[in-house]
């Protein structure tokens, strides 16, 4: 009965510990995206608990989301500027407080214009919410938005 008990503790041990490295942890060096090259017209998830994806785990690659972007892009308002919008997806039944910014850079790679500033927002369980930021210079900029879970 002794040896019986044991087993069974040891089976359940076992696939605790197999359960447990389905996924990564957000702070694993493993991560894509901490290595992933810098893209410019992008949106990114400095946060990786909102969204990650990692290589070569025991069961092979994997992703792991709460939010997603559905669409980013740039357009010239009437003014020269720029406008640079991206939609959050949210995938869970939970609202998310999320902040995110934008960094403009000329078309050499320079960062421009101004100093980026964290925007709050909502985005609601299971739909959608816009993000959007206005550039002070008429001049062609490319940019990077960054998304991270508000504390």
């Amino acid at each position: 009965m002794n040896s019986i008990v044991k087993t069974f503790t040891a089976a359940v041990m076992g696939l605790g510990l197999l359960a447990g490295c389905t996924n990564l942890p957000s702070d694993s060096t493993r991560l894509t995206e901490r290595t992933a090259p810098i893209t410019m017209n992008s949106v990114v998830f400095s946060d990786y608990n909102l969204s990650r994806t990692w290589d070569g785990g025991i069961f092979g690659d994997g992703e792991r989301y709460r939010l997603t972007v559905a669409q980013h892009g740039q357009r010239a308002t009437a003014t020269g500027t720029t406008e640079v919008y991206a939609v959050l997806r949210n995938h869970t039944d939970y609202d998310y407080q999320v902040e995110a910014r934008t960094q403009f850079f000329d078309q050499d790679g320079v960062p421009a214009d101004v100093k980026p500033t964290w925007q709050r927002l909502t985005v609601s369980a299971n739909s959608l919410a816009t993000y959007r930021e206005l550039s002070t210079s008429t001049q062609p900029l490319q940019y990077r938005v960054e998304v991270r879970e508000l504390n």
